[in-house]
């Protein structure tokens, strides 16, 4: 879960201030919190649209999963059940690779044939919504020094990942405001098993799979 600042003070009751801040950056100097700043595609220069969200996946899987039942564990509600079976899992995973891939972001780059001299920048990227564009949110975007864009989609599934993944990231490229001369090239970054049809249909530059670099 990613949050702007003005939402964290809300969720808390609290006003903005430097006090607040000055906790989120002690929390993102110990590596519990992670600081996404997005960009300007023309540029490449940081923008001031921030978001925080938590890059301690051990402290995220409390947090989000273990805490909210811990009365139902302490009974032992859970005993002989995989966690793997539970509500919310599958969600629960998907945010933890998504961070592991944006924290080891040098992985991808060999495979992704790309030299990290050629990059601009990367991470998160988010685009609000305004009278002249739409909101996107982009898993991982690299822009290069060539004017290429890497839109990353990372999807998790137990089940076969459908073709339906490329609707979802074309329209998100379609919704980006791209400067003009700009090449954009679509990578599925997965962990579980693809559809024959989404390799067939030759949407993405590159399919990554995650699930080799975990071993």
């Amino acid at each position: 879960m990613k949050q702007a600042l003005d939402d964290i003070c809300k969720s808390i009751s609290k006003e903005k201030s430097g006090v607040v801040s000055g906790y989120l950056n002690e929390l993102i100097q110990a590596g519990f919190v992670s600081r996404d700043a997005t960009w300007n595609l023309s540029n490449a220069r940081p923008s001031s649209l921030v978001h925080f969200r938590l890059g301690d996946n051990c402290l995220r899987f409390y947090l989000k999963y273990i805490e909210p039942k811990l009365e139902r564990i302490r009974l032992g509600l859970f005993q002989g059940q995989s966690l793997a079976t539970l509500p919310g899992w599958d969600t629960l995973m998907g945010l933890q690779i998504e961070n592991l891939v944006v924290s080891n972001r040098p992985l991808l780059y060999p495979l992704l044939r790309l030299d990290p001299a050629e990059i601009l920048t990367d991470g998160p990227f988010f685009q609000r919504k305004t009278q002249r564009q739409l909101g996107c949110q982009i898993d991982y975007l690299i822009q290069t020094r060539q004017n290429s864009l890497y839109v990353c989609e990372i999807k998790v599934s137990r089940k076969s990942i459908g073709v339906s993944v490329i609707n979802e990231v074309d329209e998100k490229i379609k919704r980006m405001s791209l400067p003009k001369h700009f090449s954009v090239r679509p990578v599925l970054i997965h962990v579980g098993e693809l559809s024959n049809e989404i390799t067939e249909r030759g949407f993405f530059s590159h399919i990554i799979d995650f699930s080799s670099l975990m071993v």
